[in-house]
């Protein structure tokens, strides 16, 4: 009887197990149930006196609220909060003039461009609480269910898939960089990439159309992102991995030349049609994010990075604990990483000797591991700029490529597992059953896994031992550093020896361990949303100067600023995300090389009639110190009506409207005379 090529094909190809929907079920399951009673991982706990002075917080279930989380408790949360004071709006008026925000991410609008933002979707069709819940856990369940996918498509292995995936998302990298920008770049472009490869396999056309629109859609969604530092070597990654996947399996596909073109063609127009609508529709704020100067105009070499983050994963648990002895520059979230795997796969994949592999197996575990070495050397060392420019990587700051470093290896070593269990010997067909010759392989797959343990474990006991002397406030003695560095080992050897379940259990094991209490388990939005300052606010806020002045100029409260900004209240204090070129311009057009970025906005009380004066601060270069005089006439031409204060002000123009506190800090609310401009 005749072998077809699709007959040829693993069972897992032509048709899913039952067993392989159990695992997504339990992701959806476990997503609305954590959503339905309003528990996410928000770090808004930090706003809250309790976290100052250490008294319970009734909201924090579990874990500790992190204050280096600023980009999440200070800025995207309640800017969340704000839109659901304005309709969910594609318009925002906070911060230095008004601004299209349906480009940026964190921000959830009635905006086309939203349906292709499943994590949005949420916060327009529930309360805010509970869809800011979901829309917490869909950013996580968009990057499992995407590497799931992804890799049940390349290894025909359900085990694999699930651990590998559960691995993935349980990296230090993701918890500490919980956003879109991080989760669901690498979930959407692994969905779609999966997607595609399913729709080589499907068996009937109606089929074969939905794994295709699912990768269109999946595709959109990565391209409205819009974070280059991540999708470039995102991109990089899943484009070897499906192009020499499709290579490799091409006999054993029954694919036509003929039907791969249509079929890339179809998604061309599709996917192209729809990014480029939505160029036009916002071309304005799209060319003024890309003239901003950081990070518009920024271009990198590679290189110059530290081993520490490289080689840190294994520390999470300190670092969680005890990270804020960290200098600003290498805080948790920076010195965030991923258990390396990419290393070991390709010192057992010289040890196996690669010829040995089919080749569908020896293209794409060469094609992952030359990409995968590509982004680490850019990582490490830098690329010869020709090179660099081609790949895109000179937008790429090297500390961000970390993220293609990790997916890369967890990639190739998933692979690899797989190609090992799908192993033949050379000349014997899988109809052949006669008694396999594998002693010598044995030996050399256990002696490597040795080799493989062995190096882990120094590489991470030296990441340990110098970081405890670059940090001796982490507490981490030396017996700390070897234990967690031989469960690094022990994870590398188990997946190196072909346990692939055992060593993929303890990999999940150690990531929970090092990355769960990175966030915390916290109840609602209550510092954001019942906070009885925000009354106090919308009493102020009801008698205006007049229609001309109503924005809100906040000087010297961090904490309060967040409250300020999700109580739906124009404010000048919220982070610009781009320049208003017009607005900004009312504080002088000399500054356009200061306020010409993406960044936070520090306001500072300047001598009455000074003028505004504008300094980049930190040393991240991401936010900007504004000077200004609040009776000045910058102040009256942005529409300040109101001013808030941790200390009294004395000008003219302000009249005391209320003294409080907020969290134990004494808050002054001022009245700004309209007559002052």
């Amino acid at each position: 009887m005749a072998v077809t090529a699709r007959d040829d094909m693993p069972r897992a190809a032509r048709r899913p197990r039952l067993i392989g929907l159990i695992y997504p079920i339990l992701l959806v399951v476990a997503t609305i149930g954590l959503s339905a009673a309003g528990l996410s991982g928000t770090s808004v706990g930090v706003i809250t006196a309790s976290a100052a002075t250490g008294t319970p917080d009734p909201a924090l279930v579990a874990g500790t609220p992190r204050g280096v989380r600023a980009d999440e408790w200070q800025i995207a949360t309640p800017l969340i909060v704000a839109q659901s004071h304005h309709g969910w709006s594609p318009i925002s008026a906070d911060s230095i003039g008004t601004h299209d925000v349906t480009v940026i991410p964190d921000v959830p609008t009635t905006d086309w461009s939203t349906f292709f933002k499943p994590w949005d979707v949420p916060m327009l069709t529930l309360d805010v609480e509970h869809g800011f819940a979901l829309r917490w856990w869909m950013m996580s369940l968009i990057l499992l269910l995407g590497a799931y996918v992804l890799l049940l498509a390349l290894t025909d292995r359900t085990a694999i898939a699930v651990l590998f995936s559960l691995a993935l998302w349980l990296s230090p990298f993701f918890q500490w960089w919980y956003v879109p920008s991080s989760l669901d770049t690498v979930g959407m472009g692994m969905l779609s990439v999966g997607a595609f490869l399913y729709s080589l396999r499907a068996s009937s056309a109606p089929r074969r159309v939905a794994w295709l629109a699912l990768a269109a859609y999946s595709a959109i969604g990565f391209g409205l992102l819009f974070y280059p530092p991540f999708q470039i070597p995102t991109a990089l990654v899943l484009g070897v991995v499906g192009a020499c996947y499709v290579v490799g399996h091409w006999g054993e596909l029954g694919v036509t030349t003929r039907k791969l073109i249509i079929d890339l063609a179809a998604l061309a127009i599709v996917i192209g049609g729809t990014l480029g609508a939505f160029y036009l529709h916002s071309r304005s704020t799209i060319v003024a994010i890309d003239g901003t100067v950081y990070p518009g105009h920024r271009r990198v070499s590679g290189g110059g990075t530290s081993l520490l983050q490289l080689l840190s994963a294994p520390f999470g648990l300190t670092l969680a604990r005890h990270g804020t002895s960290l200098p600003a520059a290498l805080n948790q979230s920076e010195i965030s990483s991923f258990v390396f795997l990419g290393p070991f796969a390709l010192l057992q994949m010289q040890r196996v000797r690669l010829k040995e592999f089919a080749r569908r197996w020896r293209l794409l575990l060469v094609g992952t591991a030359a990409v995968f070495i590509t982004i680490t050397a850019w990582y490490l060392i830098s690329l010869p700029p020709v090179l660099a420019s081609l790949l895109l990587l000179s937008r790429v700051e090297a500390r961000r490529a970390i993220l293609g470093v990790g997916l890369g290896g967890i990639l190739l070593m998933a692979i690899f597992c797989a190609a090992e269990f799908d192993k033949e010997p050379p000349g014997q067909s899988s109809a052949d059953h006669r008694p396999r010759a594998w002693d010598d392989r044995q030996q050399r797959i256990v002696t490597g896994a040795v080799a493989c343990g062995g190096l882990a474990f120094g590489m991470y006991f030296w990441a340990g031992r110098s970081l405890r002397q670059f940090a001796p406030g982490l507490g981490l003695s030396l017996w700390k550093a070897g234990a967690m560095s031989l469960a690094a080992a022990v994870v590398v050897f188990l997946i190196s020896a072909r346990k692939v379940i055992w060593g993929g259990l303890a990999l999940v094991l150690l990531g929970a361990v090092i990355s769960v209490p990175v966030n915390p388990l916290y109840q609602g939005l209550g510092p954001l949303m019942s906070s009885p300052i925000l009354s106090t606010f919308t009493r102020v806020a009801s008698k205006p100067p007049d229609s001309a002045h109503r924005a809100w100029l906040s000087f010297g409260l961090s904490n309060l600023n967040p409250v300020l900004v999700a109580s739906g209240l124009e404010t000048l204090s919220a982070p610009s995300f781009y320049p208003n070129a017009k607005a900004w311009g009312i504080l002088g057009p000399k500054h356009a090389n200061v306020w010409n970025r993406y960044a936070g906005l520090l306001f500072v009380p300047a001598p009455r009639g000074a003028p505004p004066d504008l300094e980049v601060i930190g040393s991240l270069k991401a936010a900007v110190q504004i000077t200004i005089d609040p009776c000045g006439s910058a102040a009256g031409r942005l529409g300040v009506g109101f001013v808030v204060s941790a200390s009294p002000l004395t000008y003219s123009c302000l009249r005391l409207d209320t003294k409080t506190t907020f969290e134990g800090t004494p808050t002054y609310i001022y009245n700004r005379s309209a007559m002052s401009s």
